[in-house]
């Protein structure tokens, strides 16, 4: 079974959109980050996202705290 498409697993030049309410959210993958683009009734906007790694350590972190933690109730339980 294949992984869902997220931003963090575009390849370069690939896009996701995704549609939230009345805003419609376009990924695009380029070097060094994202170009999001989102559509409303008011127009459309561009932004770079540079992609970082600043918090990388910290979501490794907590995710091995959770699943210890789900470990440790599975063998208690």
């Amino acid at each position: 079974m294949s992984k869902p498409k997220t931003i963090y697993n575009l390849s370069f030049n690939e896009s996701l959109r995704q549609q939230q309410g009345h805003l419609i959210y376009t990924w695009l993958r380029v070097p060094g980050g994202w170009n999001l683009t989102v559509e409303s009734d008011q127009g459309i906007t561009n932004t770079f996202i540079p992609q970082s790694n600043e918090f990388k350590e910290i979501a490794r972190e907590w995710e091995n705290y959770s699943t210890d933690f789900v470990s440790e109730k599975i063998v208690r339980d």
